[in-house]
């Protein structure tokens, strides 16, 4: 009996202990909640936790996955540690309409870092949709005021007023926008066509 009682406070001693010690990597934070409410931020190396009343709070992630034929997914997950590197968010191609009402695809990826992981936790529910949601109203507010010419040839400017604009709007959430690079621009086949022949 005594030896079962023994076992029985040895696993839970193990489990209060796994519970309250956390060692965080280099380059990442945890956001810790005491009871619910933000209480500080736990740097790189060996932190404590009190068991039951405080925990590390999880946020969203996104990342790109390549399956077994080779395609592209974009897997969505949650974690408790915030990575503090410059990080790449890439999506997929989506269609925008230029001013003279040729739809183009464009490919866009946004480079980032999280400068604040008090705000990037609480500010937005969705850091990486958020930004890739902005990112891609954006690129079609500033293509849809140019004209297809002026879109093929302009990848430099609007780069340039992509992250300005995302940059301004998502410094709320603690982050801090470094690159928007434009990666292809493709028009519809027939004007691509009709381009090579002029060519």
């Amino acid at each position: 009996m005594a030896l079962a009682v023994l076992l029985i406070l040895l696993v839970l001693g193990l489990f209060v202990g796994t519970k309250s010690i956390k060692i965080v990597g280099q380059a990442e934070v945890m956001v810790i909640e005491r009871l619910g409410r933000f209480h500080r931020v736990a740097r790189s190396g060996l932190n404590m936790l009190i068991p039951f009343v405080e925990r590390p709070r999880s946020i969203d992630v996104r990342y790109f996955e390549n399956d077994v034929n080779g395609v592209k997914r974009i897997s969505a997950g949650s974690t408790t540690r915030i990575d503090l590197r410059e990080q790449v968010l890439n999506f997929p191609s989506q269609p925008v309409i230029t001013k003279d009402n040729v739809t183009i695809d464009i490919d866009a990826v946004i480079y980032y870092r999280v400068a604040d992981p008090q705000k990037a936790t609480y500010a937005v529910q969705n850091l990486p949709y958020a930004l890739e949601t902005l990112t891609k109203t954006t690129l079609r507010n500033i293509v849809g005021e140019m004209e297809l010419d002026q879109t093929l040839g302009s990848r430099d400017l609007i780069n340039r007023r992509m992250r300005e604009v995302i940059d301004e709007a998502s410094i709320g959430w603690g982050v801090d926008v470094t690159r928007v690079e434009l990666q292809s621009i493709e028009p519809p086949r027939d004007i691509q066509q009709s381009m090579e022949l002029q060519m």
